[in-house]
């Protein structure tokens, strides 16, 4: 009987040995590491067919909690949610060393400059991707328990790219501004609706025109899994488009509704532009209706120019304005419906063109940082360093600003109406009546500034932290649920879009009539029958879209560069 025992004790102990790792094992490299939520820990998978599972260390200091295990390597397999299985990322002993030195200098800056830095994580966790690491340590905004958080700061890994985004340079520009539409039922795939051309685009000069849809590209569907590779890259686009076509089958003794039904249109081939600059003042013009004249911008970012440091947008802006007030305009209507934000210094100069009774005291708004921040420039510039005032001339430059002295402000809003619009909307706000036309505004009452280094060959990110909070005169800055129009109108009511300027654009429409007083919006006297509603609008792709380009950003490149020179005295 012993003998029996002390056999199978020998089996035991042989198969236990057989299961440790051998050392000569030839695994070859680490290709897939998969989380498991329930065991918490990874199964690694090598190119030789290799497996092994590791165990996970769980971090609780984050939200969600993360998960990451270290290899006798150096590599570094981890995920950003512990409480969900799926596949890993894994990280290089060499990789994770650059991580470390980016994520460092990441730490060090948002611990001085960001607006909740007594709120950064203590303990952050260095090993991560830079732009996880970035984001595990904000101060994130959530509706219910923390609604004052951030919602807006962002990272990228190239500083320039960054910068040219500011300034409206888009690596990969398609050519046209669009909104995604569900096409079916199901909600499969997409169209495209054509809210505007960009000025300068083979779009543009290929018709691409607003209101047009965009059904395919290069004969495939449009899905949220492939829309970003479709709109983007180089070289020529195939685009299948479609309009809308009235239905003359339908008459007046139809309940005299005229019916539209959206027809293919053909392909149209386009070129896409690498590196292409949009302009933000797109139109202007002046109606006259009885003895009344009423101008009309629409501007659709605010920046001073494609940075280059020539202020050529900040000058055509001012010539537009000017040109407006040489033609005896007393109403004024501005489109800010598909602006999202930009430079704050373009903001104060497009208020002061605008105010009523102008004066050069008078306070636009107030910025509000942190500690570290707001004690270093108090010390350096005195009890009134965070106050901005109207100009008469843009600043650092001889060009002058026009005053319109206007007695009002209609200005056409949507969802996508966002932070340095809405600054112009709460700094005028104590100076003038400010009419609202269109859907809430976003809820943007923070800036932010670049931060980046320029001669460091191992970090080229950069980074847009919030630093910021603006208030207006009367230290009103509490919309961070937007601004709600004083007259709501859904221009996408049908899908069915004019040009900018024509008086049967709903909110333009809207506008003019409260002005004069008379219908001039022909629409109003019907209802146009589509087969699309605004409900089949993808909200959260679209406004996905354009955070990806501005993230409706609004930077301080009034005081961005004073901050940063104060601070390393």
């Amino acid at each position: 009987m012993k003998r029996i025992l002390f056999f199978l004790y020998l089996v035991l102990i042989f198969n236990l040995s057989c299961e440790k790792e051998d050392p000569s094992t030839n695994k070859g490299d680490l290709e897939t590491a998969t989380y498991n939520a329930t065991t918490k820990s990874f199964t690694l998978e090598y190119n030789s067919g290799y497996k092994k599972s590791v165990s996970a260390v769980i971090d609780n200091s984050v939200s969600p909690p993360s998960a990451s295990a270290t290899l006798d390597d150096g590599t570094v397999v981890y995920t950003l949610n512990a409480d969900t299985s799926g596949e890993a990322i894994i990280a290089t002993s060499d990789v994770i060393s650059n991580y470390k030195y980016v994520n460092k200098w990441i730490y060090e800056n948002m611990s001085v400059y960001y607006l909740w830095n007594d709120k950064l994580s203590k303990n952050p966790n260095y090993i991560l991707y830079p732009k996880d690491f970035f984001n595990s340590i904000l101060y994130k905004y959530n509706a219910t328990s923390n609604p004052y958080g951030d919602r807006f700061s962002w990272i990228q890994e190239d500083y320039k790219e960054l910068l040219g985004n500011l300034s409206g340079v888009s690596s990969d520009e398609i050519g046209f501004e669009y909104i995604f539409v569900w096409a079916d039922q199901a909600k499969t795939h997409y169209y495209a609706l054509v809210l505007y051309p960009k000025h300068g685009t083979d779009a543009e000069a290929k018709k691409i025109d607003r209101g047009r849809f965009v059904t395919k590209i290069n004969d495939q569907n449009i899905t949220p899994g492939n829309y970003r590779d479709l709109f983007g890259g180089t070289g020529s686009k195939k685009l299948t488009m479609a309009d809308w076509k009235l239905d003359s089958s339908v008459g007046p003794e139809d309940e005299g509704y005229p019916e539209y039904i959206l027809t293919n249109s053909g392909d149209v081939n386009i070129l896409m532009h690498r590196n292409f600059a949009e302009n933000p003042v797109y139109r202007d013009s002046v109606y006259t209706i009885g003895d009344q004249k009423i101008g009309y911008l629409v501007y659709n970012f605010f920046a001073r120019d494609k940075g280059d440091k020539s202020n050529d947008y900040d000058k055509l802006l001012m010539n537009r304005l000017q040109n407006l007030q040489s033609q005896g305009i007393d109403e004024m209507v501005l489109d800010l419906r598909y602006n999202s934000g930009g430079a704050v210094s373009s903001a104060i100069a497009l208020a002061s063109a605008l105010v009523k009774d102008r004066s050069t005291s008078n306070v636009l708004t107030t910025s509000q940082y942190n500690s570290i921040v707001h004690n270093s420039l108090l010390k350096e510039y005195g009890a009134n360093y965070n106050k901005d005032y109207f100009i008469d001339m843009i600043e650092g430059t001889k060009i002058p600003i026009p005053s319109l002295n206007l007695p009002r402000l209609y200005v056409l809003t949507s969802g996508w109406t966002a932070s340095a619009s809405e600054f112009i909307i709460n700094g005028l706000k104590p100076y003038m009546d400010v009419v609202l036309i269109g859907e809430t505004t976003y809820g943007k009452n923070v800036g932010s500034i670049s931060i980046y280094e320029e001669n460091d060959s191992k970090n080229k990110w950069g980074m847009q932290p919030i630093i910021v909070r603006y208030a207006n005169s009367l230290g009103q800055s509490d919309f961070t649920s937007g601004f709600l129009p004083n007259y709501e109108v859904d221009e996408f009511k049908d899908l069915y879009l004019v040009d900018f300027g024509n008086t049967n654009d709903p909110l333009l429409g809207k506008a003019l009539s409260l002005i004069t007083g008379q219908t001039l919006f022909t629409r109003a006297t019907y209802v146009i029958n589509t087969q699309f509603r605004s409900s089949q609008i993808d909200e959260k792709a679209s406004i996905k879209l354009r955070q990806n380009k501005l993230s409706f950003e609004m930077y301080d490149d009034v005081r961005g560069d004073i901050i940063k020179s104060t601070i390393k005295k």
